[in-house]
């Protein structure tokens, strides 16, 4: 149970902060935030969220679950809402992305593909979870024995 703990408070804390760069322009942050509207990252990240709470949840006893998606809830409320990771997000985008490109990326989540992607992330995501989490579950004993060979010294 301590192991499938730390899996799941791994899968949670790979939200990695923005830092700002210098050479980010108002004018390219701004082009980062419209591909996230346009791409419905908002709706996307909420059903992400909702997504890896329930998988995460059904390797919690049964009894425990409910519990378990209000805690996670109430976390991500308070920590990682789109309201206080949007800024960090548009950030992350104006550093991997130029503004030309941010701006294309804007057009493209407005065309009949772009709509379309935009249907299927949260499905896309939610299924090559289950899959990362099917490997990990299929190979559960092996990974338990590697760590506690690993820990077993300390």
């Amino acid at each position: 149970m301590k192991y499938k703990f730390l899996i799941i408070a791994l899968f949670f804390c790979v939200t990695a902060k923005a830092q700002t760069t210098p050479n980010i322009t108002p004018s390219h942050l701004k082009a980062a935030e419209d591909v996230l509207k346009a791409s419905g990252a908002d709706m996307q990240y909420k059903e992400t969220m909702d997504a890896m709470i329930k998988q995460s949840s059904a390797n919690i006893p049964a009894d425990k679950q409910q519990k378990f998606s209000d805690i996670m809830n109430a976390f991500i409320s308070k920590y990682m809402s789109w309201e206080l990771m949007k800024d960090q997000m548009a950030a992350l985008y104006a550093q991997e992305f130029t503004e030309k490109e941010l701006k294309d990326l804007a057009v493209f989540y407005q065309t009949p593909l772009g709509i379309k992607l935009n249907k299927k992330q949260p499905v896309l995501f939610q299924k090559g979870a289950l899959i990362g989490q099917q490997a990990v579950q299929s190979h559960q004993v092996e990974l338990q024995q590697m760590m506690q060979e690993a820990f077993k010294s300390e």
